[in-house]
């Protein structure tokens, strides 16, 4: 009798909650904060960074330029912070996702179309990093972390 295939596998038969799949994802989780909280705060402790933003924002044509900087700085600061314990990944992975859509789509267009590896290779990395963690949640550990854990 064939077992039932487990939806939160990773193209083999060792499920997502196993030891080595968590360990994958807490790496997936610091690899997020590391990039993308010192982003954040630079933006707010630095000196005119948040209008210079915000303006750059509006040269793009981002709707609500002044809005959507604090909501993107926002989300810098605080998503990967619930990220980093495991605590709310769904929610913080869908914000970094919106976010860095922005990121690798709007402010990195030209990157994409001329091939310029450097100009937004980041931004995507934190993209799919972000969807991983969206799709398979933050692994054992975490908050709340268990084999049977997922957020």
């Amino acid at each position: 009798m064939n077992k039932p295939a487990n939806k939160f596998s990773m193209g083999d038969s060792n499920p997502i909650t196993s030891v080595q799949s968590s360990i994958e994802l807490l790496v997936i989780r610091l690899f997020i904060a590391w990039v993308v909280l010192p982003a954040g705060w630079s933006k707010i402790l630095g000196d005119g960074e948040m209008e210079g933003f915000a303006g750059y924002l509006g040269l793009l044509g981002v709707p609500f330029p002044s809005v959507s900087a604090y909501l993107a700085v926002l989300t810098q600061c605080i998503a990967p912070l619930f990220l980093l314990i495991g605590f709310g990944t769904k929610i913080a992975s869908l914000f970094l996702m919106a976010t860095f859509s922005v990121a690798t789509f709007v402010a990195h267009y030209e990157d994409l179309v001329t091939g310029n590896w450097a100009g937004y290779s980041k931004a995507l990395m934190v993209l799919i990093a972000s969807f991983v963690i969206f799709r398979y949640g933050p692994g054992s550990f975490a908050v709340g972390g268990s084999v049977e854990h997922e957020d």
